[in-house]
């Protein structure tokens, strides 16, 4: 049952998600910072369905592709040495949707900074998994929990008090699952959460 548990939060809170997360978190909780009171109910859709796009399906399907033709051993991609090229060929998706979200301005401007954000996170995660596998969910969840609290701090937006500590718990339960699930070590999620908050507050202090 622990197991079955483990794998369904790996699932649910896979990193792919996490962008699509992250925007609805912030229209719910923080319109105004982000631009999203703006947006109309279907263009909100729209917006929202274009992000899950580019970041969740595409990734996916590149997995897929990538274990159908044999260049990656499995779709859960345990060969560390295997994890950096789907970095940096997912990190071009998320490249060309920032670059789209900011040739346009205006209210999809913010969004773009926030991709970059998390592209930084993936290029950095690409890097290091080329002599450590760090824990990319841990380093992804961390990411947007670093994003929500420090628009907390910036935009004194107090509506994500409760969202960031169910991050918070949301993260140490995830952690826990990776490590019943033997996908990492305790060093490897240390070193992912490290990065992720790393990232996510730099990123917005002088991105957004």
């Amino acid at each position: 049952m622990q197991l079955k548990v483990s794998k369904f939060l790996s699932y649910v809170l896979h990193p792919v998600f996490m962008p699509t997360y992250l925007v609805l978190i912030l229209k719910v909780f923080a319109p105004l910072s982000l631009f999203y009171s703006f947006f109309t109910l279907k263009s909100f859709a729209v917006f929202i369905s274009i992000i899950f796009l580019y970041t969740a399906v595409f990734p996916i399907l590149l997995v897929f592709w990538l274990n159908n033709t044999k260049s990656v051993s499995d779709i859960e991609m345990s060969n560390t040495k295997e994890r950096p090229k789907v970095y940096l060929i997912t990190s071009g998706f998320f490249i060309s949707l920032s670059y789209f979200f900011y040739s346009k301005g205006g209210l999809l401007e913010p969004t773009a900074f926030l991709i970059a954000i998390m592209v930084v996170n993936i290029l950095g995660l690409a890097l290091f998994s080329i002599k450590e596998k760090i824990s990319a969910h841990a380093s992804a969840l961390a990411c947007i929990l670093a994003v929500n609290f420090t628009v907390y701090i910036k935009f004194v937006e107090q509506n994500l008090y409760l969202p960031i500590l169910g991050l918070v718990l949301l993260l140490g339960i995830l952690s826990s699952s990776r490590l019943i699930l033997g996908a990492h070590t305790l060093k490897q999620i240390a070193l992912g959460i490290v990065w992720g908050l790393f990232t996510g507050v730099l990123g917005t202090i002088y991105l957004l």
